[in-house]
């Protein structure tokens, strides 16, 4: 009990952390996104390709990290105590779900800075 507890607090904390680290990276690329904007793109596709970079890896890492965990409690339980891993409850995968759209949240509210991020003024050399 105690170690689903701490598997909890870990998943709650770890998924919207890593939301805000890829909406974080938005600043890191804003002076490319800049010179994609003077070139022509339209802030709609900018906001695609940022939501893009950003989703995909959330959602493929999670569910990897997800599966990888299962199958490492599988082979231990099995290994070591000769016990068989039970499917996680369903507040297991409401949990994850959450996460992932919390982290999404985080994401979808910094795309509106996007405008503010990719003007004229960043794109110059410094």
């Amino acid at each position: 009990m105690q170690f689903q507890q701490l598997a909890n607090v870990i998943m709650l904390c770890s998924l919207p952390i890593a939301g805000c680290s890829l909406a974080g990276g938005m600043s890191d690329r804003k002076r490319p996104s800049s010179l994609l904007r003077l070139t022509g793109v339209q802030l709609n596709t900018l906001r695609g390709v940022v939501a893009l970079e950003t989703v995909v890896p959330l959602v493929l890492v999670a569910t990897v990290a997800i599966g990888m965990g299962l199958m490492a409690a599988h082979l231990f339980l099995r290994a070591q105590l000769d016990y068989s891993l039970l499917a996680p409850p369903p507040s297991f995968y409401a949990m994850v779900a959450g996460g992932l759209v919390v982290s999404l949240a985080i994401i979808a509210s910094t795309l509106p800075l996007l405008r503010r991020l990719t003007g004229p003024e960043t794109a110059r050399n410094e």
